[in-house]
């Protein structure tokens, strides 16, 4: 149990210093400083409270555990996601994964959010095998096939319309069947790509699993303006 607690107390503090690099950050956006009573009043205002003490030892890294609760809201607080506090992604090269276990950050993020598998030990690739194969047929990994079968049919409608739009204003009559061509082209891969997602989510359905999606919300584009104000009241 030893073990255990010190575990507990290094993930408390690798978080804790997220904390404390995140809050720093805002308040070099915000062009002001972001204080330990600004983060708790927002994680108040997300309706569970954290004390202004309870995050100073935390970044401190003096508070033993943190709960999921916890992480949940300070991120949300933070405006980050979740994983980032927790796997330091873009700061470190490596990072613990598992108890005495390190990986790469992103290797540690990929896994965790079930984009993909740690690496097998070298003494484990049956094991490795085994769960690849229970991790392949869990709901996590089906949905997100779903996920990315939807992302491209999105991203190739997209293509149609602006091929579309360009045969309206090509300057000649080649260039305008070019565009048409390709416009048919990606229309037709966009019908079979709904056809097969039909069809995943039928046989998703059929082996238990709730296969319908959610709207599409909160992707960030890659240009962006920058965001005016803040979640902190001065």
């Amino acid at each position: 149990m030893e073990q255990d607690a010190d575990w507990n107390q290094r993930i408390a503090k690798r978080v804790g210093q997220e904390v404390a690099r995140a809050r720093e950050r805002l308040g070099e956006e915000e062009g002001r400083r972001v204080s330990a009573q600004a983060l708790a009043d927002r994680c108040a205002e997300l309706g569970h409270p954290l004390d202004r003490s309870v995050i100073a030892k935390l970044e401190k890294g003096i508070r033993q555990t943190v709960t999921v609760a916890d992480l949940l809201v300070l991120a949300k607080a933070l405006d980050m996601a979740p994983l980032a506090l927790i796997f330091p992604v873009g700061y470190e090269l490596e990072t613990e994964v598992l108890p005495g276990r390190v990986e790469h950050p992103v290797t540690a993020l990929r896994w965790a959010s079930g984009e993909g598998l740690l690496p097998a030990q070298p003494d484990q690739e049956e094991v490795g095998q085994r769960e690849a194969a229970r991790w392949g047929s869990s709901a996590l990994y089906r949905i997100r096939q779903l996920l990315k079968c939807e992302a491209m049919i999105r991203y190739n409608a997209m293509r149609a319309h602006n091929y579309w739009l360009e045969s309206g204003r090509a300057e000649t009559p080649e260039a305008t069947k070019a565009y048409e061509q390709a416009a048919k082209d990606v229309d037709s891969t966009v019908s079979g790509q709904r056809s097969l997602l039909e069809r995943w989510s039928a046989e998703t359905e059929a082996e238990g699993y709730k296969a319908s999606l959610p709207p599409i919300y909160g992707e960030i584009p890659e240009t962006f303006a920058p965001r005016a104000g803040g979640p902190f009241v001065a």
